[in-house]
């Protein structure tokens, strides 16, 4: 999906935190040339989109998860109110946990099963083998564009 054709039933949460990393008012916090791989929208549980590259130059992409449903056996989306977690058969993807304030907090990510080379712990997000650590990022449409 491209930035510009986002869903909409697609909200973004007003505050995310992702390792160390504040992020305010984003529509996007990643896009791969031109392609959203990732969405976490509001909602209860909250809403995740998720696209995958089918191919090694990143020009197509398959919508492995639309508004929290699977279209893989073997990727599970595990939703509950404030929480959601999504796990194929060898690692956990996402979890994610809304907060006060409309605030979610991302607690783990890892998109490297799929080919991207990003993924978070609760210290850091890790972006092609770059570091984010403590920062802010406001009123932006992306936070990080790879091309």
């Amino acid at each position: 999906m491209k930035i510009d054709e986002l869903p909409s039933q697609y909200k973004p949460y007003e505050k995310i935190s992702l390792g160390t990393n504040v992020i305010e008012n984003v529509t996007a916090i990643l896009t791969v040339k031109g392609h959203v791989p990732l969405l976490i929208g509001q909602g209860e549980p909250p809403r995740i989109w998720l696209y995958v590259p089918t191919d090694n130059f990143g020009t197509e992409w398959y919508p492995l998860i639309k508004d929290n449903f699977s279209s893989h056996p073997d990727v599970k989306v595990l939703a509950e109110k404030k929480l959601v977690t999504i796990k194929t058969s060898s690692t956990q993807v996402l979890t994610c946990l809304v907060g006060d304030n409309n605030k979610i907090n991302i607690l783990k990510l890892d998109l490297r099963p799929f080919g991207l080379d990003v993924f978070s712990d609760e210290k850091s997000l890790k972006v092609m083998g770059n570091t984010l650590s403590k920062n802010t990022f406001k009123n932006l449409k992306v936070v990080i564009g790879i091309d």
